[in-house]
């Protein structure tokens, strides 16, 4: 009898092997590209991919690309990503990339194949185990604090809810979460009904506190969509964090800029902190997301989190989700008498002319701003953990434009495979939604890119077309000004960028075609004129030639905070240091 996804045409329950009920279940929730690396544990899981419509499997080089790739792909798709791992070595291997999902919360599904059942509970000495008598669940006690939720299956009994539970959890708490599956179950049949159900993915909210808290928000505001039609509706000065770059058109009438504590732009540590309440959607206080902890806030400020308010140290209950907070906010900002507050930007002296800034090399202080006047709408871009990550954030993007670095976690090499899952993403969207398509710009360092290079390949395999800056400035940079400017260990094996792309087995004449090296700023502007680069019909690679003491003022701002001993270290090798408390100077 025929079926659609598991259920017979006469509507009466059928049952579908358990592999294809997770499959079916990830692929409603709108993932459609499956990250990973085959292993004997989970090919039995892999060959169910096939069997649900729409579903690709996208291999990966290794198990912490796969999992950096599913981040990437669920940044951009605004939802979820997906990978696979086999026992033991593959889900420890992805383990480095599931924490930073998990720190900065960002929705990845992770698929384990396991042992068997009787394999577990004979604690065999399987390959991939460990010692003599072995825990094969060891590994998932290991991952206890890097997920939100998880689903042991032991059983076929109950393991279709388990799916569904886990993975509503991993949308409403907005984390990774685990699946683990013994070999032995993956073909198991399971009741497969629940399929003609869509999942609730929405959070459960208390609509009382939820009112409340709103209220209060309202009546706070005015005694001085989404977060983007709210900020029309206030009509308030908004400033963002390194982490919130992008989130809020920056050329919108009432954006100011980035507020970073101390290593913000001349005049904004000043015009923030006159302010007397500060509405804040989503707080991170990370070191590098707050300046080193510089940054300052009136006691009655207004903490709206993912799943709670506080407001003048009153906390509401936990189910008070920010969606559901913002929505209300939306509704009451209409009728709410807000008080009009002057923009402090048209204050704002203009950006310090930098001493470089007629030098005929790639600076610093010049990169940036111009990749950023570069740039288009809808464009995806990475800043890689480095220079990248400090130096963008200086430079005001175009509309909707996507802006992506791990502010918090800061995983060097987290973005090259990162890329390969966003514009396998920026695809989904075109493809389903219809949206514009979008290019993915990956701004990495020389350092960054040693550590998951593989991923270009899977590019070139895939087809894609991202285009990959790569500063090189001969090592980790971001390491020299912290400490060691000189050391050996700060340096790295130099590549031939040359011949990465033919190395990944693309064509000769095409790998010549689509690598770019810039040594000077002319050369740089030849290449950003070029079709093929703001075109990209296949992966585009410029190398460029940087300095190794240049890096952004925000970053040797951010370690001046640590203080005297840093600046002098700084001083000494040759560093810029700027001084805050100054509109144009550096300290001597």
């Amino acid at each position: 009898m025929a079926t659609t996804n598991g259920v017979a045409e006469n509507g009466h329950a059928s049952t579908v092997p358990l592999g294809r009920y997770l499959w079916e279940r990830i692929h409603q929730i709108g993932v459609n590209h499956i990250f990973g690396v085959p292993g004997d544990f989970n090919l039995t899981l892999l060959d169910h991919i096939y069997d649900v419509d729409g579903l690709d499997w996208v291999g990966n080089t290794n198990e912490l690309n796969a999992a950096y790739a599913a981040d990437g792909y669920a940044r951009v798709k605004n939802g979820a990503g997906c990978l696979v791992t086999t026992h033991g070595v593959g889900e420890l291997s992805a383990l480095n990339a599931i924490a930073g999902s998990m720190t900065e919360q960002v929705k990845v599904i992770h698929v384990v194949g396991q042992t068997s059942l009787k394999m577990q509970r004979n604690r065999m000495m399987i390959h991939h185990s460990i010692g003599f008598s072995p825990d094969h669940q060891m590994f998932n006690h290991a991952a206890r604090a890097f997920r939100v939720a998880a689903a042991e299956i032991q059983k076929a009994e109950g393991a279709a809810e388990e799916i569904d539970r886990v993975l509503r959890e991993c949308f409403v708490k907005s984390g990774p979460v685990y699946f683990f599956v013994p070999i032995d179950l993956v073909d198991v049949p399971v009741p497969s009904e629940a399929l003609q159900t869509p999942l609730n993915l929405e959070p459960e909210a208390d609509s009382q506190a939820v009112e409340y808290a709103s209220k209060a928000i309202m009546d706070t505001i005015s005694s001085i969509a989404d977060a983007k039609q709210l900020v029309d509706k206030l009509a308030i000065p908004v400033y963002t964090s390194n982490m919130g770059k992008g989130i809020i058109d920056e050329t919108h009438e009432h954006y100011v800029d980035i507020y970073n504590g101390g290593p913000s732009r001349p005049g904004i540590e000043k015009a923030f902190e006159q302010h007397d309440l500060i509405l804040i959607l989503g707080n991170l206080p990370s070191d590098t997301n707050s300046g080193g902890f510089t940054r300052h806030l009136p006691p009655n400020t207004i903490y709206v989190n993912s799943h709670h308010v506080e407001i003048k140290g009153w906390k509401t209950s936990s189910k008070v989700p920010l969606k559901a907070v913002i929505k209300k906010l939306n509704e009451l900002a209409s009728s709410a008498k807000i008080p009009k507050v002057e923009n402090p930007k048209h204050k704002l002296s203009e950006r310090p002319l930098e001493d470089d800034r007629d030098s005929k090399e790639v600076t610093q202080s010049y990169i940036w701003h111009r990749m950023a006047e570069w740039m288009q709408p809808h464009d995806v871009v990475f800043g890689e953990t480095g220079t990248a990550a400090f130096g963008l954030p200086d430079a005001t993007f175009p509309k909707d434009v996507n802006w992506i670095t791990q502010t918090y976690y800061g995983s060097i090499g987290y973005a090259t495979p990162a890329a390969l899952g966003a514009d396998l993403a920026l695809s989904d969207l075109t493809k389903h939604r219809g949206d514009p398509r979008g290019r993915t710009l990956l701004v990495t360092g020389d350092g960054s890119m040693m550590l998951t290079v593989q991923e270009i390949g899977n590019m070139i395999k895939q087809k894609l077309q991202p285009i990959i800056f790569v500063i090189n400035n001969a090592g980790y940079t971001i390491e020299r000004v912290i400490h060691g400017a000189r050391c050996s260990y700060n340096d790295i094996v130099p590549f031939n960028y040359t011949h990465m792309l033919q190395f990944f087995n693309m064509d000769e004449s095409e790998a010549n075609k689509c690598f770019h090296k810039a040594t000077n700023k002319a050369e740089l502007e030849e290449i950003l004129a070029k079709d093929s680069v703001n075109n990209p019909k296949s992966v585009q690679v410029v190398e460029i030639m940087m300095d190794m003491l240049d890096v952004p003022w925000r970053l040797s701002t951010q370690i001046a905070t640590r203080g005297p001993e840093a600046v002098k270290e700084m001083k000494e090798a040759g560093f810029k240091v700027r001084d805050p408390t100054s509109t144009s100077s550096y300290w001597n």
